[in-house]
């Protein structure tokens, strides 16, 4: 849990970042051409988003984030690469007591919560708030560049 005299960081990061990791996984993509007949739309399209995601989790600090290192382990896996990340050193935080009464729309909400946002399985609630208030500023950010390389690739 956040306290008064440590903010909780949500910074997004910078879109030059993620545009750069992500026109060099087009780039690759294109050099390969493994997609000239149109049953191979498919696949490319999910290479496309799959750069996209992994470009969004590098930009983002690849190992900072809960999100971040589930996506490039999904990527990862899909790729039949094991990939391991250094463990992170876990916090000693007193546990205040609580009721064993929990709001079951609350539990219900965070667990639709958990399920959208990758790697969001085993947080704590506060925690996932944090995370899931970076994943939606790094998605929107991801939205922006997008459509800014559309904008300047359509015809005038």
């Amino acid at each position: 849990m956040a306290s008064a005299d440590k903010p909780i960081n949500t910074d997004v990061p910078e879109k030059d970042v993620f545009a750069l990791h992500f026109l060099q996984s087009l780039s690759n993509l294109r050099r390969q051409n493994t997609f000239n007949s149109p049953e191979k739309t498919n696949d490319r399209v999910k290479k496309i988003k799959k750069a996209a995601y992994v470009s969004m989790a590098r930009a983002a600090g690849g190992t900072n984030r809960l999100w971040s290192r589930a996506l490039l382990r999904r990527a990862a896996k899909e790729n039949n690469k094991i990939v391991r990340f250094p463990r992170r050193k876990k916090r000693v935080t007193c546990l205040r007591r609580r009721s064993n009464r929990r709001d079951p729309v609350e539990e219900e909400e965070a667990e639709r919560l958990r399920n959208l946002v990758p790697g969001g399985g085993g947080m704590g609630t506060s925690k996932l708030m944090e995370e899931t208030a970076h994943y939606i500023k790094c998605l929107s950010m991801q939205v922006k560049v997008m459509q800014c390389l559309v904008d300047g690739l359509a015809p005038k």
